[in-house]
């Protein structure tokens, strides 16, 4: 089984997640986990879709 791993990093070196799914999350997901890590909905950072948070997505094989 796979499962999907997301973590963040802010530009303020905080750590953000692991948040695990069993679909790979959408890139509004991705936006929504991103904004809502960050608190601010403005879209002026670099991070993902201008929050401060980058994210990565990790496929992961979940033994049984």
């Amino acid at each position: 089984m796979k499962v999907y791993v997301v973590t963040g990093d802010s530009e303020s070196s905080d750590h953000y997640g692991p948040l695990v799914f069993s679909k790979k999350p959408t890139k509004k997901k991705l936006s929504e986990i991103a904004h809502n890590w960050d608190g601010d909905d403005e879209k002026q950072g670099s991070g993902e879709d201008g929050s401060y948070v980058y994210i990565e997505v990790d496929c992961v094989e979940v033994d049984g």
